[in-house]
């Protein structure tokens, strides 16, 4: 009997020195320790993962309605948003003799990319609406730029009518030129390409890109950066579709806008030179 009360009593002390041992403050240091790695652990990946969640855009796409309209769920609000600086061929246009094949392709690529997507929407300067009321807008869709995208596909020139982009001029030159070169979509077909060169050349958009299938060749030269009409006394920039139609002949050129006034020649008033 004294014996079993000697183990039972060596037992407990076991244990009373187990309890001791993992209470001690060596090992609450230890413990707390690990928590706080745990805890710095979780925050680490919380931050690197934000930055991610922010760019996965604010506004859900309720409709694509052609390549460059769409329907956004604007705050709660249904808002018609035109992209900027982009203007793909028609496809729902009330005339229907506008609407073509490629204005299908786009509006069917628009689709694709932006149908159920939640994007961001980057405006600039401070207006905000065109004169139909739309939003005037750059999408971005999961971080890119689809404005840009559209021009790189060739769905699109870059649209200068309504004046250039402020923060995206050069990429969207770069852009079309790249299209242009391979020679996708629109500026694939011949006829289209022409269409488009005519309107640019009539937004007094510089033709930095490679000469497309059947383009004229300008009367370009280094003699001089604009060419003057010796006849109108009119002087243009050197991609103008009327420098293009100038002969040789007929033809002079100047090195500064202000060497042409001086010479009595007056601005082009197609591409404001």
């Amino acid at each position: 009997m004294g014996l079993v009360k000697a183990q039972a009593g060596s037992l407990l002390a076991d244990h009373d020195m187990d309890e001791v041992a993992r209470n001690s403050p060596v090992e609450d240091r230890k413990m707390n320790y690990l928590r706080s790695l745990k805890t710095a652990s979780f925050l680490i990946a919380f931050i690197l993962t934000f930055p991610i969640l922010v760019r996965a855009g604010q506004y859900k796409v309720i409709r694509v309605i052609d390549g460059d309209t769409i329907v956004v769920d604007y705050q709660g609000k249904y808002e018609k948003v035109r992209l900027l600086c982009v203007n793909t061929p028609e496809s729902v246009h009330p005339d229907k003799k506008q609407n073509i094949p490629m204005g299908k392709v786009a509006a069917n690529y628009a689709k694709k990319k932006l149908s159920g997507k939640y994007v961001d929407l980057e405006f600039e300067g401070s207006r905000r609406r065109g004169n139909y009321g739309r939003f005037l807008t750059y999408i971005f869709v999961d971080g890119q730029n689809f404005n840009m995208d559209l021009v790189k596909q060739g769905l699109s020139p870059y649209y200068t009518k309504y004046g250039r982009s402020r923060k995206y001029d050069h990429e969207f030159k770069d852009a079309e030129k790249s299209a242009r070169k391979q020679k996708l979509n629109i500026w694939g077909d011949p006829a289209l390409s022409q269409k488009y060169l005519r309107l640019e050349s009539k937004w007094g958009q510089s033709s930095s890109a490679v000469p497309t299938v059947n383009q004229k060749k300008s009367v370009q030269t280094d003699a001089g950066i604009y060419i003057g009409n010796k006849r109108s006394h009119k002087f243009h920039r050197q991609e103008c579709r009327w420098a293009k139609k100038m002969s040789s002949n007929n033809s002079v050129f100047f090195k500064s806008r202000q060497k042409a006034k001086k010479q009595g020649y007056v601005p082009c008033k197609v591409c404001n030179p």
